[in-house]
């Protein structure tokens, strides 16, 4: 596989973990971006990423996404993926910045105002020089000079127990791509037997991975459409690194019969759960409706029959409509 179809698996791995639900998405930016949003204060939604040059052409960045706050106030924000160092990704998130806030311009005290989106690049890929900073120094014709900057992330630097702690939980999966650095270092060596045991390693790290999404959809920090999504990240990530290095079609089967045995279980007890929940809830509405009936029949006024049942009013004046009625 060339390299260009290397970073291609990687984008559409990346970019359906960034499909999860809002609760994750919101937890996930609030770590990157240093952020303290609730779900249930802010609408987020994935932007456009897609512009279109003047000659025609369309450049497109990773992933924009929009907060939307109670006071109608939006903030954007801009992430690249990146797995190897590229001296030229400032100037690419320059591009892209400026063509998102020449997307979201506006007029402010008769000025045209353009608001470039937060943003931030993870690099994957472990290398000693890339910066905590992408720096560009802009220089206008009036000698006017502007240091642009973009923070980094290193996603080496790590654990999947930090990435648990701060709640980035779509980037789990990822820690399995971590392994390509050292078997590029030796496949290119043609070291069999490190080939072999960074095969042995792969496996274990990939149920362990899958076994820490389960927790983490036991404890209902993600939904089930998360963990779904959590695991299929872990199968592709395991058939990539497979196709390219390891060539053992066990190795593959293996890893989906244990995803899985941990999926299909887990969301069908969730299911259960849920079904007793709600025939809790049927039963108990149920003993409230004869109570009030009983209620009603005995002369009780409703606010006495709300007080006893938790009935609403509305509630209340339908089953004594239902009784004059019989």
């Amino acid at each position: 596989m060339n390299k260009t179809k290397e970073k291609v698996k990687l984008d559409e791995i990346l970019k359906y973990l960034f499909s999860t639900s809002n609760k994750v998405l919101v937890k996930l930016l609030n770590a990157i971006f240093e952020e303290d949003f609730k779900e249930n204060e802010v609408n987020l939604t994935v932007s456009n990423n897609e512009f279109i040059e003047d000659t025609l052409g369309v450049i497109r960045g990773d992933m924009f996404f929009d907060i939307l706050k109670r006071d109608n106030n939006k903030i954007s924000y801009h992430l690249e993926f990146q797995t190897k160092n590229d001296n030229t990704m400032v100037i690419r998130m320059f591009e892209y910045g400026f063509k998102k806030a020449k997307e979201n311009s506006n007029i402010d005290n008769s000025m045209r105002t353009l608001y470039f989106p937060k943003q931030k690049v993870i690099f994957f890929e472990e290398n000693k020089n890339i910066e905590d900073l992408l720096n560009l120094k802009i220089i206008f014709p009036n000698n006017q000079e502007v240091i642009y900057c973009v923070d980094v992330i290193k996603y080496w630097e790590f654990t999947e127990e930090e990435l648990i702690k701060r709640e980035m939980y779509p980037l789990i999966p990822l820690k399995l791509f971590s392994l390509r650095k050292e078997l590029e270092v030796a496949q290119k060596k043609n070291d069999v037997l490190k080939i072999q045991q960074l095969s042995v390693i792969a496996k274990n790290l990939a149920t362990k991975l899958a076994n820490e999404s389960k927790e983490l959809f036991c404890e209902n920090e993600i939904l089930g459409e998360d963990f779904h999504k959590m695991l299929l990240a872990i199968q592709n990530l395991i058939e990539y690194l497979n196709r390219n290095y390891f060539n053992d079609d066990k190795l593959e089967e293996e890893v989906i019969t244990m995803t899985k045995s941990l999926y299909d279980p887990e969301v069908e007890k969730q299911g259960i759960q849920k079904g007793i929940e709600q025939g809790i809830k049927q039963g108990e509405k149920k003993r409230s409706i004869e109570i009030a009936k009983k209620g009603i029949l005995k002369g009780l006024d409703n606010e006495t029959i709300m007080d006893l049942t938790e009935l609403s009013i509305e509630e209340i004046e339908l089953i004594r409509k239902e009784i004059s009625l019989n």
